[in-house]
């Protein structure tokens, strides 16, 4: 592919961002560190270079420095609208470096330990037949809305200790918090998101002071009452952070990989009717639909001095995208990588819940739950066809995520 042809590729296009896997190869291929001319990020599109990134803290850092670029209108009413409405968050995990990050981190640990996933595994269960039982009956369902969503929105509320009532609020609280870095939202919808992440904010600092006074068993009760390193609790900015990683990290991701689970089993018949036939499979399909349809796409990192990758030079302070939709795609760690295979044997290699010191801390409950989706979906449930076509562009526009829009399907009640 000629250098034209490179410059025409376009990630702000939603098109592209739907199905970006063409210009992933042709970046591997040509120009595995891309520098996205209209976001000014290095994008890296190959496994070695994004592993030897995500566990090079010192170099790569998840901590920021601040921008020159002038704010857009959106982004400048978002920060203002938090900044006089808002009640403030510090940064605890996703932006921050080792040792802090970890001494944060360690707070959650317990909550998502390979003991505390056996011990909820029959729960997990009921959640999800019991969201079998509101459509089994009708033989369709929008699977996104009324399967795929609630799924995880309904066990990170339980886990956090927040009412069920409040689980559509939930949902829509983290899309508004995850909406400015889709990069793609008009200054309304900024607007918008703004007020709905104020709201949120309201919210948890009423459940903060609620789980302080009357604790139960929860993730927020023990974080509001702990000693931060044996010294003081934790500030009210602090776990407004905590919160709104653990309700985007929570939410989203699952959601994406259980919907683009059951798309690719549509789309890939033979592989389906393997499922069906071995239900045994269905942890391998899971890797395998995490590496094949990775549901964040790529995270940042910012360099701390110059370097130079594949010869390709990256100044101080500029931002490196490691793009995990196109390294889990990359032919020298995954032999025919554009083929969808639930056999795979080293689908697991895949990165999509990222590498080092910030590898995702509810990557076991993300699995947990997308392995008992799909065993008790089709342990009931047979004959899944695609009710009507899906859009010509399916996927919400972002330049991180990939959002299904909608699956609508039909079914047979076995």
């Amino acid at each position: 592919m000629s250098k034209a042809d490179i410059e025409s590729i376009n990630f702000l296009d939603p098109s592209t961002q739907s199905c970006p896997y063409e210009a992933y190869k042709t970046l591997r291929d040509e120009c595995p560190v891309y520098k996205i001319p209209e976001v000014g990020s290095y994008m890296i599109t190959r496994y070695d270079d994004a592993r030897t990134i995500l566990t090079n803290p010192k170099t790569f850092s998840s901590t920021f420095p601040p921008q020159d670029r002038p704010l857009s209108e959106g982004m400048k009413k978002h920060a203002d609208i938090l900044n006089v409405y808002g009640l403030g968050r510090t940064g605890t995990l996703q932006r921050l470096d080792p040792p802090m990050h970890t001494t944060y981190r360690k707070l959650l640990n317990k909550a998502f330990t390979a003991k505390r996933m056996r011990e909820i595994q029959p729960y997990i269960d009921k959640v999800v037949n019991d969201l079998i039982d509101k459509f089994i009956d009708g033989g369709s369902c929008e699977f996104v809305n009324e399967f795929a969503v609630p799924i995880p929105c309904t066990i990170i509320a339980d886990q956090l200790g927040v009412s069920r009532e409040y689980l559509p609020k939930l949902k829509v609280w983290s899309d508004a918090m995850l909406l400015p870095a889709s990069m793609m939202a008009t200054a309304e919808e900024m607007e918008e998101a703004a007020l709905l992440e104020v709201e949120a904010q309201h919210y948890f600092a009423e459940v903060f002071e609620e789980k302080r006074h009357n604790p139960t068993d929860d993730i927020i009760s023990e974080l509001v009452n702990l000693d931060f390193e044996g010294e003081r609790k934790l500030t009210d900015p602090e776990l407004q952070d905590l919160m709104h990683q653990l309700l985007t990290g929570g939410n989203e991701t699952t959601t994406s990989s259980i919907s683009h689970g059951m798309w690719l089993l549509i789309q890939h018949p033979e592989q389906m009717k393997k499922l069906l036939n071995n239900l045994e499979l269905v942890p391998n399909f899971v890797e395998e639909t995490l590496r094949y349809e990775t549901p964040v796409q790529s995270l940042n990192r910012a360099t701390t001095e110059d370097v130079e990758i594949r010869g390709f030079k990256i100044p101080k302070a500029n931002s490196v995208m490691v793009r995990y939709g196109a390294l889990n795609r990359d032919e020298d760690v995954f032999e025919n990588p554009e083929v969808f295979d639930i056999e795979r044997e080293n689908a697991a290699r895949h990165m999509a819940f990222g590498a080092g010191a910030h590898h995702c801390i509810g990557a076991m409950l993300a699995r947990a739950e997308m392995e008992t989706a799909f065993r008790c979906f089709f342990s009931r449930i047979k004959n899944v066809e695609l009710e009507k076509p899906l859009a010509e562009v399916p996927h919400h526009p972002s330049i991180w995520l990939r959002q299904l829009k909608e699956l609508p399907i039909t079914f047979t009640k076995i």
